[in-house]
């Protein structure tokens, strides 16, 4: 008796209930763009970030000029963005938690400034190894994309390079982590006088658009397909950058690492 009880009510169940998975799916998706720490809204900041230096639209003069006066701006991350973001941090959290379990973290999250010019950044981890304090930097990939790294990305090293001259370091590791098998590459970084020649550029480069926002002499657009790159698209002031006049100052988008 019971046995058909259950039955005609599972049955019931299967019958009456109409549900479009992809919708579930969807609103799980907004549930990840509404959790983005990146909102819509006016931005401003005082000077640059590492992290946004060395890719997309950081490279040029332009947003950072907006950005330094204050504009309205609009997040270009999806939910895949977010999630992948949210994600990668932790990831990060447990390989600087295995470090201090290791007893090899001294520590994680340090806030670094620099002042001339204006720059704000936080490391990864700074692990103590044969007497050595050395600065690491940490990137998850997918296991396709760890298993191509056959080198760093400039990019990467680009961002490294930042941290090794604001304290110093003439020495550091760039760690990349699969994000399926949790396998790990430790690329070494060496300060060479290339590496010295692209921070010096990078730093006369810096000060230069700092100086045309101290000036209020806003940058042109530096691209040849203006407000149509893909550099532009990307960027979270692009719709503000429009209403902006075309500039009254050149100063080139920022060189990569060659």
């Amino acid at each position: 008796m019971s046995k058909r009880l259950v039955n005609k009510i599972n049955t019931k169940d299967s019958n009456s209930i109409n549900i479009n998975s992809n919708d579930i799916i969807k609103k799980i998706h907004e549930g990840y763009e509404a959790q983005s720490k990146i909102k819509d809204g006016v931005r401003v900041r005082k000077g640059f970030t590492a992290s946004g230096l060395t890719y997309g639209a950081g490279h040029c003069p332009r947003m950072w000029y907006l950005w330094f006066e204050g504009n309205e701006a609009k997040s270009n991350n999806d939910w895949y963005s977010v999630a992948n973001m949210d994600s990668g941090n932790d990831r990060h959290t447990r390989i600087q938690e295995a470090m201090d379990t290791a007893g090899i973290l001294i520590t994680k999250e340090a806030i670094l400034k620099n002042e001339d010019p204006v720059i704000s950044m936080r490391t990864d981890a700074i692990i103590k190894w044969e007497d050595q304090e050395i600065l690491t930097e940490i990137k998850t990939m997918s296991e396709d994309s760890f298993q191509r790294a056959y080198k760093p990305r400039k990019y990467h090293i680009e961002q490294l390079l930042i941290y090794m001259r604001v304290m110093r370091k003439t020495f550091a590791y760039l760690i990349y982590e699969s994000k399926n098998s949790h396998e790990m590459k430790f690329f070494d970084i060496h300060i060479n006088q290339k590496y010295k020649d692209f921070t010096n550029y990078l730093w006369d480069w810096m000060k230069k658009v700092q100086k045309a926002f101290d000036d209020q002499t806003l940058p042109e657009n530096p691209y040849r397909n203006k407000y149509n790159s893909k550099v532009c698209k990307s960027c979270d002031f692009f719709e503000a950058c429009q209403t902006k006049p075309e500039g009254v100052i050149k100063i080139e988008a920022r060189k990569e690492l060659e």
